[in-house]
């Protein structure tokens, strides 16, 4: 028993000697896609508010490669030591069911330390199809089953898996057409060469704003500020296609619990900064923050989700 205690009280004092030593030397914050992103721009506003805010340095470092497995695993397989973070997104929910070889496993190699932002999705519908809302679309796909197309900028991307999440809940029959990243899929959802688009707000905002392309409908709990007249799915009584973008820092598992809180300070001291708050507006996005706990959850949760849908799309990359 004595034993037990001395090992917790050592325990103890280890982690707060971590925390009051923190950070040593400079963060480094891992972007597993390459400069000029939304994943790039999102990590670069972290680590300079977070720099000037904490008077640390936070260091930006872009690891690009295989739909960000290259950056990520590097994460996962660093020190756990809290000077080693990642900017993860959604493919870090999925990638381990899409990919054949992975070399970390995210649910047990990355540890949450807090959600910067979400961003809502989309349905947009070309102009040469006749439908204005969610309703509607349903009802025209299962009048003509097959017979209409969903366009993705790429096998594995956001826009497909939420594309194959509606397919999922609503039983509708399409053909999934991705294409060679989101800018070609406007162009052809223009021309009516696809119908359908599952986009994020921020890419969807430009055609909706000047009337190239219809919104059909929206993600969220309520509204989005930036498309105020787009009911969204749970409006519209989809209420099981809660999908959005998202953002966040994590670290390798194995962050020592002061630590790993006071990152979480320091993120969410972050997150809340107006500027950075005007910035993901600016994006489409809203910011969340919150604890590594909320986070944490998330993540399982959208691990859950995709880990089915992929399954039951039988999707794979290799």
């Amino acid at each position: 028993m004595n034993r037990i205690f001395a090992l917790l009280v050592s325990g103890l004092f280890i982690g707060t000697a971590a925390a009051q030593g923190f950070p040593s030397q400079p963060i480094k914050l891992i972007v597993p896609f390459a400069p000029g992103g939304a994943v790039d721009v999102v990590g670069r506003l972290m680590a300079e508010t977070m720099t000037r805010q904490s008077g640390h340095a936070v260091i930006v470092e872009n690891r690009t490669g295989a739909g960000g497995n290259v950056g990520s695993t590097a994460v996962a397989k660093a020190t756990p030591d809290g000077h080693t973070l990642l900017i993860a997104s959604n493919s870090n929910s999925y990638n381990n069911f899409l990919y054949k070889d992975m070399q970390y496993d995210a649910g047990k190699d990355l540890q949450a330390i807090a959600q910067i932002a979400r961003v809502p999705m989309v349905l947009l519908v070309s102009p040469k199809v006749p439908v204005k809302n969610m309703v509607e679309v349903l009802a025209l796909l299962k009048e003509k089953p097959g017979a209409l197309n969903f366009g993705s900028g790429g096998n594995g991307t956001s826009e497909h898996m939420v594309y194959e999440l509606f397919k999922r809940r609503t039983g509708i029959q399409a053909t999934h057409v991705p294409y060679k990243g989101g800018g070609p899929v406007y162009t052809a959802l223009m021309a009516g060469d696809v119908q359908f688009f599952f986009s994020n707000q921020l890419g969807a905002m430009p055609f909706v704003k000047n009337g190239q392309l219809r919104a059909a409908g929206i993600s969220g709990q309520k509204r989005s500020a930036a498309l105020p007249d787009v009911a969204t799915f749970q409006e519209q009584g989809f209420k099981d296609l809660d999908a959005f973008v998202w953002w966040g820092v994590m670290g390798p598992a194995g962050i020592p619990r002061p630590v790993a809180e006071q990152l979480n300070r320091m993120a969410n001291a972050a997150i809340a900064a107006p500027e950075v708050v005007t910035r993901l507006e600016a994006l489409g996005a809203q910011a969340v923050g919150g604890s590594a706990e909320q986070f944490a959850a998330l993540f399982a949760s959208e691990r859950n989700t995709w880990q089915a849908v992929i399954r039951d799309a039988g999707i794979k990359i290799e």
